[in-house]
Order: structure tokens, then sequence, then C-alpha cells
């Protein structure tokens, strides 16, 4: 079973049906309708109940296509779509026909770095690997792909994938790889995906690129106009069908630069009939620096504060009962790491990635293998971690809230029609959704909804400005910060 044009169209007018206004754009040429919001599971965790919740709400709210990946949260992400939508699946709230599916193939961290390295120990190394960091590696050949779809299919308890990205491929071009070589790697990953449709074990398939929409002179440079060429040459017809790539407030080279033949990236992928994912849309990484364009919950700080120096000591204190102490593994000294850590954390995003990517991890496996005499403890230490890393959240998102207000402020002085809206109290990420939905190329921007709350805030978004006003902003914008 995979998504139909037929099942994604009842999708929708089963949600009018409802009353639930739910906006739809073609993705490409595949015939499927997607919602103009997607849900991007980048840090999403099947042990976060939020996370679920979030799922489930998004989906049975107007919000039919997933974006994940085999490498988020090592893996997790792929589980909780796949526990979530079968879950709704069997209840009958949910057909698989209704629902889009988009994942993606290529890194090499975690258990998949364990594995990659583990098969060269055995002399049967993935071949073409590409060592990019000591913990970061990348891979787009045919046995690699064939691999990992073969984990993703099992995580997401789902028989076909809907579309298959090779993602961010140019890391063979930062490793100093030669582009002659990068684009006839992809023409042999195309090449499989092609025999992978035919198997049946995905539909589509294309590439999520950071640098597409960048200019033709970075060394890392992907070519949109070179992988529809690749792509006519692997298949008649092709089943590449879908790109991804940044889009946002401070990165609008999609719409504006023209880097394909004298075309924008936004141009020439509807041109060709490719369906288009805005990733990044509140996270933009421009001139080195991140921005988030979005706003943040608000905690009172004076509580905040406090409990996070009470829990902090309570926390530092188990840890040095725990048992063979100060000898401990690194998942039960996380209380002492922070203590040492925590003046210097000001990234809310780095920090929730630290969090799913590494400090969760660690702490469940190293409390599964503490013996049965000490699951008191266990459950105590658990459960104070728990609070701390809440309150450290919130420290951080209070932070975040400062910034973004002023940020705010200065788009509305230079947004008249922002503060004319009819919801003046709509949120800055709600006004970043109504410039990026302007510019009909855009299938679905893929929005981070790890909370009941942020999705409700993602799908109330006012109607989209007019592509004209839109692309004025941007390239006002752009002219302001220069």
């Amino acid at each position: 079973m995979a998504a139909t044009p037929q099942g994604t169209r009842q999708y929708f007018e089963k949600l009018k049906a409802k009353g639930i206004s739910a906006r739809a754009n073609p993705l490409g040429s595949t015939e499927l309708l997607v919602s103009r919001v997607g849900f991007g599971g980048y840090r999403v965790h099947e042990f976060e109940p939020d996370h679920r919740d979030a799922l489930k709400q998004a989906l049975l709210s107007g919000c039919n296509l997933i974006d994940t990946s085999s490498n988020y949260t090592d893996g997790s992400s792929e589980r909780l779509v796949g526990h979530v939508t079968h879950e709704l699946f069997e209840s009958g709230e949910l057909k698989r026909e209704e629902v889009v599916i988009v994942t993606k193939v290529g890194y090499v961290q975690g258990e998949n770095m364990k594995e990659a390295k583990a098969r060269v120990q055995r002399g049967a190394a993935y071949p073409e690997m590409v060592e990019f960091q000591p913990d970061c590696w990348h891979n787009i050949s045919p046995e690699f792909i064939e691999a990992q779809i073969t984990k993703s299919l099992e995580r997401l308890r789902m028989n076909s994938i809907d579309v298959l990205l090779l993602h961010n491929p140019e890391y063979f071009l930062k490793s100093a790889g030669s582009r002659d070589i990068y684009y006839s790697r992809i023409e042999k990953a195309f090449r499989h995906l092609e025999s992978e449709r035919s198997k049946g074990r995905i539909k589509f398939y294309g590439v999520s690129s950071n640098t597409i929409p960048e200019t033709e002179s970075r060394s890392d440079f992907t070519s949109l106009s070179k992988l529809l060429d690749i792509a006519n040459q692997v298949g008649k017809p092709s089943h590449f069908a879908v790109v991804q790539f940044p889009f946002n407030l401070f990165e609008p080279g999609g719409a504006l630069i023209k880097n394909n033949k004298q075309e924008t990236a936004f141009e020439l992928a509807a041109k060709a009939k490719l369906g288009i994912l805005a990733n990044r849309p509140f996270n933009s990484l421009a001139r080195g620096r991140l921005t988030r364009l979005t706003s943040f919950p608000k905690h009172d700080e004076v509580e905040v504060k406090g409990g996070l120096h009470v829990t902090l000591g309570r926390a530092i204190e188990l840890e040095k009962t725990a048992p063979g102490f100060p000898k401990t593994p690194p998942g039960l000294q996380w209380a002492h790491v922070l203590r040492e850590k925590i003046g210097d954390l000001d990234d809310l995003l780095a920090w929730r990635e630290a969090l799913y990517q590494q400090i969760f991890p660690s702490i469940r496996q190293a409390l599964s293998r503490l013996p049965a005499d000490r699951q008191a403890w266990a459950s105590d230490y658990q459960a104070t971690m728990q609070e701390l890393l809440k309150l450290v959240t919130w420290d951080l998102e209070n932070l975040a809230d400062q910034k973004s207000k002023m940020l705010d402020e200065q788009i509305n002085a230079l947004v008249p029609e922002f503060q004319a809206s009819a919801t003046p109290s709509q949120t800055l990420s709600q006004k970043m959704l109504r410039l990026y939905q302007a510019f009909p190329q855009v299938s679905s921007v893929l929005v981070g909804m790890r909370t009941p709350a942020y999705v409700k805030d993602a799908l109330a978004a006012d109607a989209p400005l007019t592509q004209a006003k839109a692309t004025d902003l941007l390239t006002r914008f752009q002219r302001h910060r220069s």
C-alpha cells in the first residue's frame, strides 16, 4: 500500500466534510495532493509523548505529508511515524493511501555508523563511502541505499515509501570530490532507485540538498539542471519527482538566485513539474549564524531559574550515589556535565539536537543496564533528570523568545501587510508561513511540529501573501541586511 491520487483527494474531502479547512497542493507530477504544511520529523522521537500526540493531531487536522529520514534521531523518527500511522490505520481514522511518506537516505551516523565500521572490520565495507567526519560518514551507493530502504520500511511498518530522497549528497563535494564523479554517483543512485520503483518498494524519488538554491560558484553547488539531465537519461519516464531544499527569509535563493541557465530553482522545478519541499522554514543558517524565525513559549523566569538551581543540585547528589561512581557510564553523569556547561548554553536548536541525539539515548541505555536492586534509584534519577532537562529547555526558550521578538519588530517595520492582518496576534512563524506559501512552486513547507501547540500554530496561519508581495518582501529584506 502507498499514497494514491484518489486517496489524497479523499483525505481533503473528508476534512472539508468535517468543517476543517485545509489547503492542498499538487506534489509535482505525482498526481498526489499534499498539505501546504508538512510534518517535519527532524527532531521527533518515539519515546516522547508530545511528539506522538503532535503527529497524530497533525494527521487528523489537515497535514497529510510526513517528512523524515533514516538518520533522524538515529531511526527513532521513522519508528514514531510507523507507530502513530499504524495506530490510525488500524483504528480506521486514516487510510494508508491518504498519507504521503517522505524519507531519505545518505547519512551514516549512530547505529548505521556502528554497522558500517563492523563491515569494514570483516572486509565487507560499503563501496564509495565518504568519511566526512569521525562521527558522520555519507553514502549513496546502490548497496547502501538498498539496505537503508529495507531498514526504513521496517521502522515505518510499511511495504512502500512514497518518496525516497538522496539526503545531502553534496557531502561528496564537501570532501573535495570532483563534480564529474559526484554526478556519476548520483546517476548510479538514480538507476538503482528506478529498480526499487519497479520492485514496488518506493513510488518516486528525488534529492534533498542544501545547495540546490545556492550560487553556482559554490564548491558544493548541486545543479538542478544537471539532476534533471541525469533523470532523463536514466528513465523514460523518469520517476525523479521531488526536490527538497532550504527556503526562508534569510535563505531565499530558491526564489531569487538564477543559478540554472538564468532560471531560479523555483522556475526550473515548475517547468519540469517537480514537487518542491521547503525545509528549514524557521531555522535560517546564513552567514555562519543560526537565526530562529519563530515565536517561543514564555515561562516564568524566576520559577525556571530557581527550579533549575534546585533540580541540578538534586541530580548531582543522585549521580554521586550511582553504582560505581565516579566511574559510571556517561549516561549517568549528565548533571555533572551540565553543571560545567550550563552557563555557555545559548542555542535552543543545538540543545534540542543534543537532547535527542545524545542525552536521552545515553540515559536510557545506562538505566537499562542497572541491576534489579537499583531500580528504585533508577526511577528517581530518571524523573529528576526529566525535570532538569525540561527546565534547561524552558530557560533556553525564554532566551530565544527575547531574540525572536526583536526580529518580529524588524519584520513588521518592513511589511505593513503583517501589521494590518485580520489576525493581529499572529505569531512570527505564522507570518513566515504566509510568506513561503505565497510561492505556488512550493508543494509543502516542512515544519518541525513537536508539540500539539506547534501543530495548532502552523495550521492556523492566515492566507498567503500574493507572490508579488512575497518576492518584494524577500528582495527588500536582503537589501536591508546588506
